[in-house]
């Protein structure tokens, strides 16, 4: 893909990750269905990991400084960073790099930014004196439905966007 259109999708997924919290917080969804994370994992799955590390880096701290969510205390915005670098690291290695199949390469992401998660919250946990435990199984939990999603909506969005980038005399090399 050439580098202007890799710049300019990337700032597309920063802008809807951005913007779709914001539709699933204002009916109170926003920590189940995990919006922000849609656009950051399809950065990982079509873009280099430059631009997409700078998609999932700065989409959570700009809406935490924008809109006070996700907020800076407690850190949940610097979680979402670190879980943001999982999610476009994965599918950057094991499916552009490694060329491991679509549906295992989530697969791995999830358990990968699911583990993060988990460690971040036990960390935070003993730092704020909360049961860790706890914390982390509701956590866990919580984001059930929009893991749900991920996996019903990711597989077929990377297809038919590849097939775009790809065919668009715009955005292929060339």
């Amino acid at each position: 893909m050439r580098s202007s259109a890799e710049i300019l999708i990337g700032g597309l997924f920063m802008a809807l990750a951005l913007a779709l919290p914001q539709a699933f917080h204002l009916v109170g969804l926003g920590s189940a269905f995990l919006p922000m994370f849609f656009p950051i994992i399809l950065s990982g799955y079509l873009l280099s990991l430059k631009i997409s590390l700078g998609v999932a880096l700065v989409s959570p701290l700009l809406s935490a400084l924008l809109t006070g969510m996700p907020p800076l205390y407690p850190p949940i915005a610097f979680i979402m960073m670190a879980e943001g670098v999982v999610l476009v690291a994965g599918p950057y290695f094991f499916y552009q790099k490694l060329k491991i199949n679509l549906w295992l390469s989530l697969v791995i992401t999830i358990l990968g930014e699911r583990f993060v998660l988990l460690l971040s919250i036990i960390i935070i946990s003993k730092w704020l004196r909360l049961s860790g435990v706890i914390l982390g199984f509701s956590s866990l939990i919580k984001g059930l439905p929009g893991l749900i999603l991920i996996f019903t909506a990711i597989p077929p969005l990377v297809l038919k966007l590849r097939q775009k980038i790809e065919t668009s005399p715009l955005l292929s090399q060339g």
